[in-house]
């Protein structure tokens, strides 16, 4: 009797219960052909999913191969400015409540979007033919396109790193695609090493700190009887093993890329070692806190990708070893060993030139963010006044230099570019 008298209730209530319907940009992620949605609670968005998207491994045969692309939907609006955060890596570490400064700064709809040939981005089988500045700038030219058909609004692409040289390479393919891009500490690379790089570790900082910092590296290789040993005990109780390189050169290679990852993430002499008040394992434990052994290990292989755009296209940097050739285990350290094994490197050039010819026609709104001792910031885009786009350099910055980083001055220009460029007024 009881059971009776609840099921005439829910009948008489069944008219008055509202059932839970999907969002409109739920409806429209689950109807794209192939993809694979997942919703996510969040804070910082009205809305959150994770879509691994169809994507063509070569977009200039769309009948073609095709792979899964993880992209990080961040909710707000349909007629809010959207936000293309072009990872330049895998994406693995991006959360619910993940939010770039543009992103944050607009109160846009967000777009993280995992570089392809990373993490599950990865086409299977593996043809490295297809990771190209140009394929990857089809990704996100096809991502706009389909996402364009809900977001209507203005629309921004950004990246920091490798992430804002792609980009930038998606700006060099594909020009009108977005209102305004924003690469944040973009290297942008015209060889394959750039003498300009070179060029930086003569003149950042003070003569003095130049001079302190060699005298480091002298002293980590003319000492190495003691600080390597306690450097391996250091790296061994912290899991690291080492089978791309052995411990010696693993150590040497630390001791060689000190000065950049010095400049490139700290730049603050006050953090620089008394060497007349240390002791080898003090040392050893600076070394690891500059230059992670990491780098060196079989765990590193997840940044094989970026190692293979490096060497094929995109550029990148490799040591001063005169000054300490005695004193180092192998003849040469060159940064090419951890390319992917067994994979044919092939040095091309073309990439390159379109990109220089690109910067040199004045492209039009786009807004580079860099940090004046930063290595990277040595191969700036070089942005002429009044061009159309701006170059901001944080004085004394890092790697982490961003527009709240920026004096006054320079984050109200950047703030008032925008507004005018995306009509629409700034908190």
């Amino acid at each position: 009797m009881k059971l009776l008298r609840k099921l005439i209730i829910a009948f008489i209530l069944l008219p008055f219960i509202t059932f839970a319907q999907d969002s409109e940009i739920y409806t429209f992620l689950k109807s794209i052909p192939g993809a694979e949605v997942i919703k996510k609670d969040t804070t910082a968005f009205k809305e959150f999913y994770i879509i691994m998207l169809p994507q063509a491994v070569d977009h200039k045969n769309p009948n073609s191969a095709s792979f899964k692309q993880r992209i990080y939907v961040g909710h707000e609006g349909y007629d809010k400015p959207t936000v293309m955060e072009t990872e330049g890596y895998g994406a693995d570490w991006v959360s619910s409540n993940t939010m770039s400064e543009p992103t944050s700064l607009l109160k846009a709809n967000q777009l993280y979007i995992e570089h392809r040939y990373f993490g599950p981005s990865t086409p299977s089988p593996v043809d490295w033919k297809y990771l190209t500045a140009e394929q990857d700038a089809g990704d996100y030219h096809y991502i706009r396109n389909l996402f364009g058909k809900v977001y209507t609004g203005k629309w921004i692409a950004t990246g920091v790193s490798k992430g804002g040289q792609t980009a930038t390479a998606y700006k060099v393919f594909y020009p009108d695609d977005v209102d305004a891009t924003i690469p944040y500490v973009a290297p942008i690379n015209y060889a394959r090493l750039d003498p300009r790089i070179d060029s930086h570790f003569k003149s950042v900082g003070t003569k003095e700190q130049r001079k302190q910092i060699k005298d480091i590296q002298l002293y980590l290789l003319k000492n190495k009887a003691t600080v390597l040993p306690a450097w391996k005990n250091i790296a061994n109780k912290n899991g690291f093993k080492f089978t791309i390189v052995d411990e010696e050169s693993a150590y040497d290679y630390s001791v060689l890329e000190y000065p950049f990852s010095f400049w490139q993430y700290t730049a603050d002499a006050a953090t620089l070692p008394d060497l007349k008040a240390t002791t080898a394992d003090k040392m050893a434990r600076y070394l690891i806190q500059i230059v992670p052994p990491f780098w060196y290990t079989e765990a590193a292989s997840v940044y094989q990708a970026a190692n293979y755009q490096f060497y094929t296209q995109l550029g990148y940097y490799e040591y001063d070893e005169k000054p300490f050739r005695k004193y180092l285990k192998n003849i040469d350290y060159p940064n090419s060993v951890f390319v992917p094994k067994g994979v044919q490197i092939v040095w091309d050039p073309s990439y390159q030139e379109k990109l220089k010819a690109f910067i040199n026609s004045d492209p039009k709104n786009m807004i580079y963010i860099y940090g004046e001792a930063d290595p990277w910031g040595a191969t700036a885009a070089e942005i002429k006044s009044g061009s159309g786009s701006l170059k901001m350099v944080q004085a004394d910055g890092t790697h982490g230099a961003q527009i709240a980083t920026l004096k006054p001055e320079q984050r109200k220009l950047v703030i008032e570019t925008l507004e005018k460029w995306l009509d629409m007024d700034i908190d």
